[in-house]
This record gives structure tokens, sequence and C-alpha cells, in this order.
């Protein structure tokens, strides 16, 4: 009697099928996925498992590529990228841009957190990591970013003018690497991984300085002294014995490259550069400034003109002597003007309010001018005008000046008739006599050590 056939020559459902998927598989390149709907289209009832395990005996494997290890002589080259990242900042999620630099013989690691990728921040992250290893590597490569450079064409590639003068003045060179060129960049492509599952993952942070503040310490005591997984070295230890190849640091490094931001000068004739006031000329309180942040000071420029320089520090507030100085004079001419101006009458002390609530830091050029009204005019022809236009909520010296010349006044959206033709003797009998000054005496004693301008 003939044997019965064996378990594994049992009959598949693929078997009426293989043709097709052998052509599939080895002329059309289908994956299992696509082959399953071709031959389901042609009654195929079977399942997937079996099919792509039957594929898996029949597709010719990919010829694996020799590829010779990339040689990085110690000091030649670091390679630097940037990766988005997820993080808890004050209690809420933020997207933070992180910023790395590895030396590739010693995989020393360098990385800092920013809100961008502007080229500013590429530079500033280059003169951190730099300033830290005080020196710079022969080269450093790049995956193509407009901020550094790209490929525009076979054999050509573009360099940011403002990023080649900053290498230039560094002195190493600047590496774009083609596209498809990922196993060149290796090096700081994987320690991205290693960041965001062994420093931000389950960290919460305060703000950016606060992360970057964590990031230096884990760095130092951890990413840089661990036992590198391919090396079964200490980055550190390497380090040592790459720093003799790396160039020094030159300290003729000249300040050509800037970021410039714009702030206010504030009441306290300072501007705002990461938590630290940087005192200004007073006179120049309320105006708006442009700050060029360079490597080792800020200049703060205004109106087109540079007003002063200062050196960076971690101290809350910097005042330069020479702005001290006219912050004294002029807290002094102010008194003074302030005195004279209540001279005036009860309807000064009102004004000056107005003045203060409207004009600010300007409030003193109006007390100047309206004095000098009265000194022409007469203080009750002056005391009639202001009380008159306190009325209008008209606080200015303009105001004072348009009633005493008969002219119309405008406040918002109102404008007045002219006052009377008999004007002296109108304003004289306008002014009232019934306020207290002890209110208003009070309030200059409030703000007599708040900066002005005249």
């Amino acid at each position: 009697m003939p044997q019965a056939p064996s378990a594994h020559m049992r009959p598949s459902k693929l078997d009426p099928y293989k043709p097709k998927i052998n052509h599939l598989v080895k002329e059309k390149h289908l994956s299992a996925v696509r082959i399953l709907d071709e031959i389901r289209e042609l009654g195929y009832s079977g399942g997937y498992s079996i099919l792509k395990e039957y594929i898996r005996t029949i597709r010719p494997e990919k010829a694996k590529i020799p590829r010779p290890p990339i040689d990085h002589p110690p000091g030649y080259e670091a390679q630097m990228d940037w990766s988005p990242h997820k993080v808890i900042i004050g209690g809420r999620s933020q997207l933070v841009h992180t910023g790395a630099i590895v030396l590739c013989y010693s995989r020393w690691l360098y990385f800092a957190h920013f809100t961008d990728q502007t080229i500013n921040n590429v530079i500033r992250l280059h003169e951190m990591a730099f300033k830290e290893l005080e020196a710079v590597p022969e080269r450093v490569s790049y995956d193509n970013m407009t901020t550094v450079g790209r490929h525009i064409g076979p054999g050509k590639v573009w360099i940011n003018p403002q990023f080649k003068r900053f290498a230039d003045e560094y002195g190493f060179e600047v590496v774009v690497l083609p596209p498809g060129a990922k196993e060149r960049h290796g090096k700081v492509e994987r320690p991205f991984h290693y960041i965001e599952n062994n420093f931000l993952a389950g960290r919460e942070f305060a703000d950016l300085a606060d992360i970057n503040q964590q990031a230096d310490q884990w760095r130092w005591n951890k990413a840089n002294v661990r036992i590198h997984g391919t090396l079964k070295q200490r980055p550190v230890d390497r380090l040592s014995r790459e720093k003799p190849y790396l160039k020094p640091l030159s300290i003729h490094l000249s300040d050509t490259v800037y970021k410039a931001v714009e702030r206010k000068v504030h009441i306290d004739f300072c501007v705002v550069i990461d938590k630290t006031r940087y005192s200004v000329d007073p006179r120049l309180i309320g105006k708006t400034a442009t700050v060029r942040l360079y490597r080792g000071h800020l200049e703060i420029w205004v109106d087109g003109k540079l007003d002063c320089k200062h050196v960076y520090t971690q101290e809350e507030r910097s005042v330069l002597p020479e702005h001290e100085a006219i912050y004294k004079t002029m807290t002094g001419q102010r008194k003074l003007l302030e005195d004279a101006f209540l001279c005036l009458g009860e309807q000064a002390a009102d004004f000056y309010e107005g003045l203060r609530k409207t004009r600010k830091a300007a409030a003193g050029y109006h007390l100047q001018r309206i004095l000098q009204y009265a000194d022409r005019h007469g203080s009750d022809v002056v005391a009639g005008a202001m009380a008159y236009a306190a009325q209008y909520n008209a606080f200015s010296a303009d105001a004072v000046f348009r009633i005493i010349s008969g002219k119309k006044i405008k406040s918002g959206s109102l404008v007045e008739s002219k006052v009377p033709d008999n004007l002296r003797e109108w304003l004289k009998a306008y002014a009232v006599e019934s306020q207290d000054l002890n209110h208003y005496d009070k309030l200059i004693e409030e703000g007599k050590d708040e900066p002005h301008t005249d």
C-alpha cells in the first residue's frame, strides 16, 4: 500500500500562487503586504504569516557593501547637529532645540538647549563649546543646514558668509556632508538618543537657564566620564590624549560677529539681557535700544549711535559710573523743578499728578516748559490754564501754551472752543484754591528716587 504523504509534503494554500509570488518578489521587489493584496485578488484565502515565511526563503539578500572604518585622528574632526526634544519647563510641555558638538576621536560631548536653530544660536553653541574645551578642532562637519551651508549642485557647496567669517576667525574648516552620507555623521547623531533617555527623561525644569545649567552638570559628572559603549573608555580620558592635537583657542580673536536684539530702556535706565540689567544714559529712558551681543561684551546703540559698552556679568545690575553720575544730577534738578512747579498753586499739584500718569519719565520736560510760561505770562494765568486743561485731561505743556495763546485745545476726540477774549482776566478767575497739597507732597516724596528725564 502506498504511504500517506508526510506532513511537510502536505499541499499548501500558497502552492498555486508561488510562481506569481516569485515574480513579485524577484522582479517587482514588492513587500509582503503588497504581495498579499495581489494574490488575494487571485483567490488566495490563506494567512499573512505563511506568506511572509515563504517570501523570506526566496527573497535575495541585499549585498552588504563593505565600508572601511572611518578613521578619526585625534584633534582632526568634530561633528555638529540639532535635534528637537519635548521637555517639561515651568510645568508644561515645550519644544526645545538641542545643539550638540562631539569630538570624533575622544567622543567628548558638548550640548545646550535653545528656543530655535538660528545662526546666532549655532555660533553661540560653538563659542561655548570651544570656550569650555579651550581649543578648536581642525574641521567641523555638518549636515545640510542653511545656517551653515548646503550642497547646491554636483561638487558645489554654498557656505553661509556669516558663519564662514566666524569659522575663519576661529581657524577651523567647515565641511558640509553630501546628502545620504549618514554614516559620516553618526558620532553626533547617536548621542541625541542618549541625551533624551538619560538626561531629559523624567526631569522637569524651571526655565531654559535651568535646563542648561543642569545639562552642564550632567555632562561633567555623567556623560563625559562614563565608559563609552563603543570605545570602552571614558571620553574625558581620551580627551586628555586628544588635547595636544587640538588648536589652542586664540586670545586675539576679534569681536566681529554679534547678535543684535532690541530692548526698551526702562525707568531704571537699564536694558535687560539674560536677567541682568545693563545701564544706559538716563536721558534715554523710554527709548528703544539696539543691543549688540558680542563674544566678551555688549554694546548699546540708540538712534544709530553707540551709547555705551558693558562686559557680561552674573550680577543682577551693572551700572556704569558715568550713568550713575548723570542720574544723580538729574535727580537733583528734578527736585528743584518739582518744588518750583508746586509754588504755582494748588492747580499745579493736580496738574503734576496728571503729568506723572500720562507723561511718565518725560514729565520733567513739561514742568520746565510750564515754568517758563509762568515767568512770561504770570503764575496766576498759568494756574488758570492748567485748571482748564485738566478738565479735559490735556496734561501737557502744549495744552497749557494753546490755552494761554487763546487757541483750541485737543484731548482725545474732544476739541474745546476758544477761551474768552479777555484771556488773562478769565484765566485768573478760573483758578481755584481749595485743594490740599499734602497728598501731592507725599506723591513727590514717594517718587523722588525714581530716575526722570528733562
